[in-house]
C-alpha cells in the first residue's frame, strides 16, 4: 500500500508543483521503489522453497508488462499511466485486507478504484492533472530558440508516447514559424507556408535559404532533382526546401508519428506540405532501418541534424545514441543512391563535422577507396552553426567543381557558402576542418596520425559502438562519477553486514565453514547481477539496429528475454534437483557458450530477414532471444535454494538488494565499456562473469562442500 501511494505522490507532486529539480525529482521516484524492495525481499525470504515458482512468476508478470508498455503509454500518457500503476497496486492491497476490516469498507474502496481506473481510461492521455514542465537543462532545446523563450513561448499541443511527449510551440514576437520538441528537445521547426510552390513569402525562402543544408539545393541539375529522401524531416523543413526547389517527389521518413501527425493537424499553417501534395510522401519508420529495407533509388538523401543526443527512450543510460552516423550506415546511405546522387548531412558544430568527414573516409575504405581519393567525393559548407557536408556517390569531375564555382557566385555573400571543393578549392583555410581537408589532400600526415594526435574523439564511428557524441577520448565524465559513486555504495552494502555477521561468528568453533558458506553465496549474486544486466544492455543495443525504435526494441527483449527466465525458472530445479551446486556449475556454462553461439548466429539470421515486417522481425527475435532466457533464469533461484539449504533464510533480503545494487552497477558499467570498447566486448565481460561463476563454484565446492 505505501509503494501504492508513494508513486501516486511522486506523479501528482511532480506536475501539480512542476518539480524540476533533479535532485527533488529523483528523491521522490525513490521512495516507491525503496517499498517495492522491501515487498520483493519479504516475499521471497517468506517463501523461500518456493523460489523457483516465485521468481517465475515474477519474470512472466515483468514480461507481459514489458510487451504492454507500449500500448498504455500510447493510450494514457505517461503521467496517466504511472496514476493508473499505483491505483493496480491499491487494489492489490487491499487483498490482504480484507480479513480486517469490515465488507462495507472494502466495498467503498473497491468502488473508488473502479472508478478512478474508469475515469483514467475515459480521459486517455489527457492531461487532467496539469503538464509535466519542461525541466530547465542546457539540452533542452526549448529555452534556447530565442533568448527569451521562456517568456514569449507557449506550448498548443501536446501528445504522449512511447517516443516521449511531443510539444508545438509557438511564439509571441512572431507568426511565421512553430517549433516541434520532443521531451523539451530535439526541436525542428514547422513555418507557414500558403500552400502555392509558384508564389509564396520571399520572407519563408529568405529564412529557408538561411540554413546550410538548404544551399546545396541550388547545384542540382534538372536530372538531379527527380527524389529526395528525408530522414527525420520533423516538422518540414526540409520538405518544404525540396517543394520549392522543383524535386519531383520526396519521401519524408520519421520515426515519431506523433510530429507527423501534428504536422498533418495544422496544414492550414503549413500548407499542407504532408497532406496535400500528390508528390510527397511520409513514412513512419527508422531513417537507418528505411534504408536497409527499401530497393529504391534516390537522387538526394537529406538528414539535418538527427537528435540522437535526444534520449528517447526507456533505459536512457542503456542506449541514448543511434545508428544514423556510423561508418556502415554511410555505406548504407551510398547505396541507396543513384550513379549521380548526392547524401547532405548537417549537423552541429565544427567537431561533428570533422568526425563525420573521418567516418565518411572510413565508409568510402571499406568500398576500396583510400582517404586521398575520398576527398574528391566531398564539399563542405563549414557555416558557424550547423555544418553541411555534401558527399557524392561518385567523385566530383572538374567541369562539375568549374560549374559549381559560378552558381556560387551568384548567391548573396551573407549566405551559407561553400568553403571546400575538390581539386584545390578552398576558403577559410584557416579552420580546423579544412587545415585537415587540405594537409591529408597533400599528405601532410596520415588519417592515424591525426586521429591519434587530435586532442578529441575523431574516430570513426561504428555500428559497435555507435555514440557519434562522444566528444572526449576518455571515459564520460557523469559515467565515470556515477561508476565511482556506485562502487562506493555497493561496498557499503556488502561490507557493512558482512563484518558484522563475521562478528557474530567469531564465538563459533565452526565459523571458518560459516563464513565460506556466506561468502560463496555471496560472490555469486554480486556476479548474477553485474553478469545478467551486461548482457541484457548489450542485447538491447545490438537490436536496435534490427529493429529500429529503442522502445520497441527493449520490450521484445525483456518480454522474451523474461518469458524465457521464468520458464527457466519454473522447470530448471528439475536439473541436478538434489544438487544446487552442480546445477550452477551446469547451468553457468551453458550460459557461457550458449551467448557465444547466440551472438554470432543472431545478427545473421535478422540480417537475413531484414526487409520483413516490424512484427516478423520481432518475433524471429523473441523466437531467438527466448533459449538465452531459458537458461538466465535459473541461476537465481538456486541461488536462493543455496541459501535455504544451509538454514540461512534470513541474508535473502540481504542477497537481493546486493543483487539488485550490483545490477545498477552493471548497466552504467555495460554503458562504459560499449562507449570505450563496443557492445561485443561489454557482451564478452557479461559472459565472463557466467564464466566466473563456474570457476568459483567448482572452487568451492572441492574446498567446502565436497
Amino acid at each position: 500500500m505505501l509503494t501504492a501511494f508513494a508513486f501516486l505522490f511522486y506523479i501528482i507532486t511532480v506536475i501539480v508543483f512542476k518539480i524540476t529539480s533533479p535532485f527533488i525529482y529523483f528523491f521522490l521516484l525513490i521512495i516507491p521503489f525503496f517499498f517495492a524492495g522491501i515487498v520483493y525481499a519479504l516475499i521471497f525470504k517468506t517463501y523461500a522453497e518456493k523460489s523457483f515458482k516465485l521468481y517465475a512468476s515474477d519474470l512472466a508478470g515483468a514480461a507481459f508488462g514489458a510487451a504492454v508498455s507500449p500500448f498504455i503509454i500510447n493510450a494514457l500518457g505517461a503521467s496517466n499511466a504511472v496514476i493508473m500503476f499505483g491505483v493496480l497496486i491499491l487494489c492489490l492491497s487491499g487483498f490482504y485486507y480484507q480479513q480486517r476490516i469490515k465488507k462495507k469498507a472494502i466495498i467503498i474502496f473497491y468502488s473508488l478504484l473502479i472508478l478512478s481506473s474508469a475515469f483514467l481510461v475515459i480521459n486517455g492521455s489527457k492531461d487532467f492533472l496539469g503538464r509535466i514542465p519542461i525541466g530547465n537543462f542546457y539540452e533542452k532545446d526549448f529555452y534556447y530558440v530565442y533568448p527569451n523563450a521562456a517568456e514569449i513561448s507557449e506550448i498548443i499541443e501536446s501528445r504522449w508516447s512511447i517516443y516521449g511527449r511531443a510539444d508545438l510551440v509557438q511564439y509571441s514576437n512572431q507568426d511565421m514559424v512553430k517549433q516541434l520538441f520532443i521531451d523539451g528537445a530535439a526541436g525542428t521547426q514547422m513555418y507557414r507556408f500558403g500552400g502555392d510552390v509558384k508564389t509564396f513569402n520571399p520572407l519563408l525562402y529568405n529564412l529557408l535559404m538561411r540554413h546550410s543544408t538548404t544551399i546545396p539545393l541550388l547545384f542540382l541539375n534538372v536530372h538531379e532533382k527527380d527524389n529526395m529522401l528525408v530522414i527525420g524531416p520533423g516538422g518540414g523543413k526540409e520538405v518544404l526546401t525540396g517543394l520549392l526547389d522543383g524535386i519531383k517527389n520526396i519521401t519524408g521518413i520519421e520515426i515519431n508519428p506523433d510530429f507527423v501527425d501534428i504536422v498533418k493537424q495544422y496544414k492550414d499553417f503549413n500548407g499542407g506540405i504532408y497532406t496535400d501534395f500528390p508528390n510527397v510522401k511520409m513514412e513512419i519508420a527508422d531513417g537507418r532501418h528505411f534504408i536497409r529495407q527499401t530497393d529504391m533509388k534516390y537522387d538526394l538523401i537529406v538528414m539535418a541534424l538527427p537528435s540522437t543526443k535526444q534520449m528517447q527512450n526507456i533505459e536512457a543510460l542503456a542506449a541514448n545514441e543511434n545508428y544514423l552516423l556510423t561508418a556502415e550506415a554511410l555505406s548504407d546511405y551510398l547505396k541507396a543512391l543513384t550513379g549521380e546522387g548526392q547524401l547532405i548531412l548537417t549537423v552541429h558544430n565544427q567537431w561533428e563535422l570533422l568526425r563525420l568527414i573521418v567516418t565518411a573516409i572510413s565508409a568510402f575504405e571499406g568500398l576500396g577507396i583510400n582517404p586521398v581519393d575520398a576527398l574528391n567525393h566531398f564539399a563542405v559548407i563549414e557555416a558557424d552553426y550547423n555544418p553541411t557536408i555534401v558527399i557524392k556517390k561518385k567523385t566530383f569531375t572538374g567541369d562539375q567543381v568549374v560549374n559549381w564555382k559560378k552558381t556560387m557566385s551568384k548567391i548573396p555573400k551573407e549566405l551559407p557558402a561553400f568553403t571546400y571543393l575538390p581539386f584545390g578549392y578552398s576558403i577559410n583555410s584557416r579552420s580546423v576542418v579544412n587545415n585537415f581537408l587540405i594537409g591529408l589532400k597533400e599528405n601532410r600526415f596520415s588519417l592515424e596520425e591525426y586521429i591519434n594526435n587530435d586532442p578529441y574523439n575523431i574516430e570513426p564511428c561504428r555500428d559497435d559502438s555507435p555514440y557519434f557524441y562522444k566528444v572526449n577520448k576518455d571515459v564520460p565524465k557523469d559515467y565515470s562519477y556515477l561508476a565511482s559513486g556506485l562502487i562506493l555504495f555497493n561496498v557499503l552494502i556488502i561490507g557493512i553486514p558482512f563484518t558484522r555477521i563475521k562478528q557474530k561468528l567469531i564465538k563459533d568453533k565452526a565459523k571458518k565453514i560459516k563464513v565460506r558458506n556466506i561468502l560463496f553465496p555471496l560472490t555469486i549474486f554480486i556476479l548474477l547481477g553485474l553478469g545478467f544486466m551486461i548482457l541484457e544492455i548489450s542485447l538491447f543495443q545490438k537490436m536496435i539496429l534490427y529493429l529500429g525504435s529503442p522502445t520497441i526494441s527493449l520490450s521484445i527483449l525483456l518480454s522474451s528475454l523474461l518469458i524465457g527466465m521464468g520458464i527457466g525458472s519454473n522447470y530448471g530445479n528439475f536439473i541436478s534437483r538434489e544438487n544446487h551446486k552442480n546445477r550452477l556449475l551446469i547451468i553457468s556454462l551453458l550460459i557461457t557458450a550458449a551467448g557465444i553461439i547466440f551472438f554470432f548466429i543472431y545478427p545473421y539470421v535478422l540480417n537475413i530477414v531484414l526487409k520483413e515486417s516490424l512484427i516478423y522481425r520481432g518475433i524471429i527475435s523473441f523466437i531467438l532471444i527466448l533459449p538465452f532466457g531459458f537458461l538466465l533464469g535459473i541461476p537465481f533461484p538456486t541461488a536462493l535454494h543455496l541459501l535455504r539449504s544451509e538454514n540461512n533464510e534470513n541474508l535473502i533480503p540481504w542477497m537481493y538488494g546486493i543483487n539488485g545494487t550490483m545490477s545498477v552497477l552493471g548497466s552504467v558499467l555495460a554503458v562504459i565499456i560499449s562507449i570505450m570498447y563496443g557492445f561485443t566486448v561489454s557482451f564478452f565481460v557479461g559472459l565472463f562473469f557466467y564464466l566466473s561463476i563456474f570457476i568459483i563454484t567448482r572452487l568451492f565446492s572441492k574446498k567446502v562442500f565436497s
